[in-house]
């Protein structure tokens, strides 16, 4: 009676310290704390009972059977509350998404979370319970209400995975954020842009000049794998000054395909406890840190090297007022060099899939090809039929073409996470609980008849000439909104259209033999990033 007792306070015991402790506040980044602790205990308590009993065996067994106990307290009474007492209890979803955020990861087949995510809504509806303190709605209200400027929410725990960096796309105190993104906006300001479209230009002819020479041989052109040694080589300039001499080479830089081999991982979406554990696990983490190791070396360089025309870079060394890495502390360099790497990940593999996804519509509508060339005619600048980007800023069907592709295709598919307010928010007379995980995919909602008329085509005719196709304006954020969006949306948005421009007064491009385009969709990966799959042209030189 006396061991039954025993064991019944242990699982009281675990009940108690999730009802008391777990069950409230945040505790992703607590994982290795709480494993070492754990250990710890069986330990001590193994230790404890020996001395008193004398058998290390039947002191061990004693503590593990204790433990067990505790644990199926612990356990019960956390998937019990998911279960049947959670505030979102109410909300349609699989069941067993209730129990844990990982089920999600469960369901995924190749890093598809942008699917998942629109098959559910279309059997859930607009809202889903996706995991033990998610929800995923597709309202198109609701973006405004969770990313907009005059949004109540904050960032979501995810924004913890790479904890301790720092950088600002990372900062979940608004405080702080809104500091640093000071410093970032003085980097985009309309006179800086156009020292960045001179420095882009190299690119571009560079860009030009190896898929004229592949199309004269006769060879086909996997376009996503050129994209993105271009988009690489562009942000590398912008951060460091310097690209990485992937056009030249045809070949990715090593520090570049080191980055790529861990974006698989991003894509499996796992808890961001898992995350934090994985990358604090000695011999699990070493490859990952070369990239960050290689940032740092480049902007050390940088720092000591002011370029003729200024990049990126310049407004951050510019914000430490003449002082050398040496006078400012650790913490300002770590947030330097962080923001520099975020300078190349953030405007690299989302300009590469933005292009890419253009060609693929282009080439299944070559309609549009047309209409934007006559569009971009009287604009040509010079005989090598570049332009200056102010002169094409503002046309109707580039830009249709633009919001379109990133209508269907948006640079981050489903996962921007943010954390409701406590007191919660509502959508459309739909009380959202305070304090849970919200997501608004944006793959899903390009695709909705709630937001959009004829949604699966692609029609650039609605962001100019033919609004009725739209059926709430607030739905397209492709960019986010508010004080977390995309600081370098110009930036991004003079890449394309420029880029663009050239490319279709240059050649004239169809599917290569063999390609239906099928891989662009069907092999593409949501890894937090849209990452399409192959696509093979022909390019021919107009």
């Amino acid at each position: 009676m006396a061991l039954l007792s025993t064991y019944t306070s242990a699982v009281l015991a675990g009940v108690a310290s999730h009802v008391a402790y777990f069950r409230t506040g945040e505790h992703h980044l607590h994982g290795v704390l709480y494993l070492k602790l754990f250990f710890i205990a069986i330990a001590s308590g193994t230790g404890i009972l020996f001395s008193l009993q004398g058998n290390a065996w039947r002191a061990f067994t004693a503590v593990i059977s204790l433990t067990s106990a505790y644990l199926l307290g612990l356990y019960g009474s956390l998937l019990i509350s998911r279960a049947f007492l959670h505030p979102l209890r109410k909300f349609p979803g699989p069941f067993a998404a209730r129990l844990s955020s990982a089920w999600l990861t469960t369901q995924l087949k190749n890093n598809n979370l942008h699917i998942k995510l629109l098959e559910l809504h279309n059997k859930y509806g607009p809202f889903i319970r996706v995991g033990s303190n998610d929800i995923s709605v597709i309202h198109p209200k609701a973006l405004e209400i969770v990313y907009g400027p005059n949004s109540r929410c904050f960032k979501g725990p995810q924004y913890d995975m790479s904890h301790p960096e720092l950088s600002l796309q990372l900062m979940r105190d608004p405080v702080v954020h809104h500091a640093r993104r000071r410093v970032w906006s003085g980097a985009f300001s309309e006179k800086l842009l156009r020292g960045y479209e001179q420095r882009i230009r190299g690119y571009r002819e560079e860009l030009v000049s190896r898929l004229s020479e592949m199309s004269e041989s006769g060879q086909t052109i996997n376009i996503r794998k050129w994209f993105n040694l271009y988009s690489f080589d562009v942000m590398g300039d912008l951060s460091f000054g310097n690209g990485f001499g992937s056009l030249q080479r045809g070949e990715e830089h090593w520090a570049v395909r080191l980055l790529n081999s861990f974006v698989d991982p991003i894509g499996l979406f796992l808890p961001t406890w898992a995350f934090v554990m994985l990358a604090a696990t000695p011999g699990l983490s070493g490859d990952f840190w070369k990239f960050p190791a290689f940032c740092k070396e480049m902007m050390v360089a940088r720092f000591k090297n002011t370029p003729e025309i200024p990049d990126v870079s310049s407004a951050f060394i510019s914000a430490l007022k003449g002082r050398d890495l040496s006078e400012i502390s650790p913490e300002e360099q770590n947030l330097l060099f962080s923001d520099a790497r975020v300078i190349v990940i953030a405007g690299s593999d989302t300009t590469s899939s933005a292009l890419s996804a253009i060609l693929y519509e282009l080439v299944r509508h070559p309609e549009e090809i047309e209409k934007l060339r006559a569009e971009f005619a009287p604009h040509i600048n010079g005989a090598n039929r570049d332009f200056s980007h102010p002169t094409i800023a503002h046309l109707d069907h580039l830009n249709g073409v633009i919001n379109e592709v990133l209508r269907l295709y948006p640079a981050v598919p489903s996962y921007l996470q943010r954390k409701t307010p406590p007191e919660g928010i509502v959508i459309d007379g739909v009380h959202v609980p305070g304090n849970v995980n919200i997501i608004c995919p944006l793959y899903t909602i390009g695709r909705s008849e709630l937001a959009y008329v004829k949604p699966d085509e692609f029609i650039p005719e609605r962001w100019y000439s033919s609004p009725e196709l739209i059926k709430e304006k607030a739905a397209f954020m492709p960019f986010s909104a508010g004080e977390f969006n995309c600081v370098g949306r110009p930036l991004a948005l003079m890449n394309l259209r420029s880029t663009i421009a050239r490319l279709v007064m240059e050649f004239d491009f169809q599917f290569a033999r063999g390609e239906d385009g099928s891989r662009f969709l069907g092999d593409a990966k949501d890894n937090f990033v849209f990452y399409p799959g192959d696509l093979n042209m022909v390019f021919t030189r107009r």
